[in-house]
């Protein structure tokens, strides 16, 4: 009877597949955190369109940053197969305030603040998530090539979304309805930052929507 490869030999598998087995929290939320985003320009353009014009007034109270997170959880879910719970993952950043999640939202969006104030956040966050970060599986930026040939099907410039992420990107701006989420009033579809709100609000199971995919 053949025996198996030592370990040493054994396949390894993907960023992806690695962050799927994840089971403790910790690590879910860590790796969640510590996907290249800022590398993702698909991520990052679809985001912009997102949140719209700069300074434009948001009638239902939600922060860039909560819009970004909520982008952030359905991406990550389309393109590494992962869900995030977004009410559970905000709990844990309270729980752990140490933990500086990334910023992806465009300075032009955020309050102004103190320049000085804002580098040394940005260097107390760079040491206390260096040791976390080497630990923890790194994302991959994987790409499900047939999905994002149907979500951009010409056009080499432009960013190859995950399916999922492009049609909801399409319905937000043309006004559609979204699968899995109630009617939405003809006042706030027309503006598309209080579209994806209302739809945040109004969806009566995100990972219901998510699981229809």
């Amino acid at each position: 009877m053949a025996q198996p490869p030592p370990p040493h030999q054994q396949p390894t598998a993907s960023g992806a597949d690695r962050i799927r087995s994840l089971t403790d929290q910790d690590s879910i939320f860590q790796a969640f955190d510590s996907y290249p985003w800022s590398k993702d320009k698909a991520f990052l353009a679809g985001l912009s369109a997102i949140l719209g014009e700069p300074g434009s007034p948001n009638p239902q109270g939600g922060s860039p940053t909560d819009i970004a997170t909520h982008a952030r959880v359905f991406y990550y879910a389309q393109r590494i197969g992962v869900q995030i719970d977004f009410a559970q993952y905000q709990q844990w950043l309270a729980d752990h305030p140490d933990h500086k999640p990334p910023q992806v939202v465009p300075p032009e969006y955020l309050p102004a603040q103190d320049d000085a104030g804002d580098k040394a956040a940005g260097d107390a966050s760079s040491a206390s998530t260096l040791s976390w970060q080497q630990a923890a599986p790194k994302a991959d930026l994987y790409v499900d090539r047939s999905a994002a040939s149907q979500a951009s099907p010409g056009g080499a410039g432009e960013p190859s979304y995950p399916m999922g992420f492009a049609e909801m990107l399409k319905l937000l701006q043309e006004g559609k309805p979204i699968p899995g989420i109630r009617q939405i009033p003809n006042t706030v579809a027309r503006d598309p930052v209080r579209l994806y709100l209302h739809m945040m609000r109004q969806c009566s199971s995100y990972s219901y929507y998510l699981s229809r995919e």
